[in-house]
């Protein structure tokens, strides 16, 4: 007789992601629809504060705390691959324009900033429990990711949303399974300006997509009635050795300038395009007797630039359509 642990055990668990038609609602077509993305960690959460009041009354035993609103919020950390990272970046931009390459089989889909997002019921299912937790109304806050090392190359999706619903069901009797095709760090070139970069170590950036998460009505019974789109920002930073003044004179002289970060292999690419950047000044200092490294921070945004898009995200695969 096989032993069974008595807890969920993370290997057995799955994330999976439904595009909602209507904020905060598990689309009708879930069961089929749903699909199942691989992921590293998940720490999508509801909490609830729980504060102690100040009643009196004639003794010292303390009173019932007083319960606030529910949060659904945390981060999920997943692989950067040249397929199923579309559908995170579909959670985060919207719906890409598509096109096939050529009379290849490719597919080339492009993202960029629009002025709304998708709503999304995410799951964490643990089977060997029956027990499935569903985070209903969630959209993507922030994306961020870092190119550089011979590590993992992973990107941080950090979810707010709006409602918890645990059940012993499962969303999906069916669902989509996204298809991993993984890219890598050794795979990365980053430009400047257009031209490709020797000298570069790591290339750091954050969007923020500007979420309003203030968004309590009375008689929402402390839930989230909507997540409405702000102002996004997008930033980061890159580091390099020093091999000339090329940033710090382009820092120092506010230089207009473009970054772009390209991964691919064979029929699969990934580019990251930043139209229009500016760099912070920032020297380099001496730490030791070895090669000398500078950090510049960046901040990309949207001027004049014909992709009118302060990010534009390029991924280029085998998928027809998100």
């Amino acid at each position: 007789m096989a032993n069974t642990c008595p807890w969920g055990v993370g290997s057995k668990t799955s994330t999976l992601i439904a595009f909602e038609t209507a904020y905060g609602v598990t689309p009708t077509d879930a069961a089929t629809k749903s699909i199942r993305m691989p992921f590293n960690t998940n720490g999508v959460a509801s909490s609830q504060n729980s504060t102690a009041p100040s009643t009196i009354r004639g003794n010292r035993s303390p009173v019932e705390p007083i319960l606030g609103n529910n949060d659904v919020s945390g981060d999920i950390v997943v692989p950067v691959d040249y397929t199923a990272f579309g559908y995170w970046l579909k959670a985060a931009f919207g719906d890409p324009t598509s096109a096939n390459v050529g009379e290849t089989t490719n597919y080339k889909h492009i993202f960029k900033i629009k002025d709304s997002q998708p709503s999304l019921t995410i799951e964490k299912a643990f089977p060997g429990i029956n027990t499935y937790i569903k985070e209903h109304g969630c959209k993507v806050s922030k994306l961020s990711l870092s190119v550089g090392g011979d590590g993992e190359l992973t990107a941080t999706i950090s979810v707010m949303g709006g409602k918890e619903e645990i059940t012993t069901t499962s969303m999906a009797t069916t669902p989509v399974e996204a298809v991993l095709n993984r890219a890598q760090n050794f795979q990365a070139k980053v430009k400047i300006g257009g031209t490709v970069k020797g000298k570069i170590t790591s290339f750091g950036m954050d969007i923020d997509f500007g979420l309003d998460g203030e968004s309590y009505c009375i008689g929402g019974n402390g839930f989230r009635e909507a997540i409405c789109e702000g102002l996004a920002s997008v930033s980061g930073t890159i580091e390099a050795f020093f091999d000339s003044k090329e940033y710090i004179a382009m820092a120092e002289a506010s230089t207009e300038t473009s970054a772009e970060v390209v991964i691919s292999t064979g029929d699969f690419a990934l580019s990251i395009l930043l139209p229009e950047i500016k760099f912070a000044r920032t020297s380099p200092g001496i730490d030791g007797p070895g090669g000398i490294k500078q950090s510049l921070s960046y901040t990309a945004y949207y001027q004049d630039d014909a992709n009118a898009s302060a990010v534009v995200v390029t991924l280029t695969n085998k998928n027809a359509a998100y």
